[in-house]
């Protein structure tokens, strides 16, 4: 029986671009200062958001910001692959986690996991507007922690709905005079508050539905679903 021959080059099959784009680590802060990543390029995931851990296979709560290469649309196919070239259109700037990517030998990309992360602060310089605006919306808007909410949902639903929907009405409020006062690109909001938090809910089984006072919030119990790291 033929052995299967031992991988030791890219396939460029797209596969890892099309899982995600990469967090973003110290290495990548120049690629941002220069213009090779444009914010409006970037998405933040909070701590406390629900994601893929490479390290335990697991979807967990996020407990360090990290910022990465936002999706297509509303995949997560990285923003720079070229389907049709199937290759990375900057490829020449491209960020350290793909730097080191080698699916047929993932121990460097594994390393990688949760070290050295930008945060969204340490892109904004200081002082400047925006990120007043980061640390305003903190403040007002925390993430909670989505694993406890899940466990919250899943033992009293009625009781955590009432503050969810409290939390997620206030959270557009706030996107929403932000947009409104300084005309924000949906893009750059992403990388500024990162996803509504009812989006995030979304992928606990939360039901979400509009009504005069603001969104309305119900439970159905179905799957979760996570990012990527």
């Amino acid at each position: 029986m033929k052995s299967k021959q031992q991988q030791t080059e890219c396939r460029r099959c797209g596969t890892c671009c099309q899982k995600g784009g990469p967090a973003l680590h110290g290495k990548d802060l120049a690629l941002v200062r220069d213009g090779h990543l444009p914010l409006t390029d970037l998405i933040t995931i909070r701590r406390g958001e629900l994601a893929h851990n490479p390290l335990t296979d697991r979807i967990e709560p996020v407990v360090q910001e990290l910022v990465k290469l936002r999706g297509v649309g509303s995949e997560w196919c990285c923003c720079y692959y070229d389907a049709a070239r199937r290759g990375c259109s900057i490829y020449r700037n491209r960020p350290v986690a793909c730097e080191v990517l080698k699916c047929w030998q993932p121990e460097q990309s594994l390393a990688l996991v949760g070290q050295d992360l930008l945060s969204r602060l340490d892109l904004l310089p200081s002082p400047a507007p925006l990120r007043s605006l980061v640390l305003e919306y903190e403040h007002l808007n925390p993430c909670p922690d989505m694993g406890e909410v899940e466990k919250a949902l899943a033992e009293q639903a009625e009781n955590v709905l009432s503050t969810l929907e409290k939390q997620v009405n206030s959270d557009l409020a706030f996107r929403d005079r932000v947009v409104r006062e300084l005309g924000l690109p949906l893009a750059l909001e992403m990388f500024l508050f990162g996803r509504p938090l009812f989006q995030l809910l979304q992928a606990l089984g939360v039901m979400v539905s509009e009504a005069p006072q603001g969104l309305r919030l119900a439970f159905n119990r179905e799957g979760r679903k996570g990012e990527k790291q």
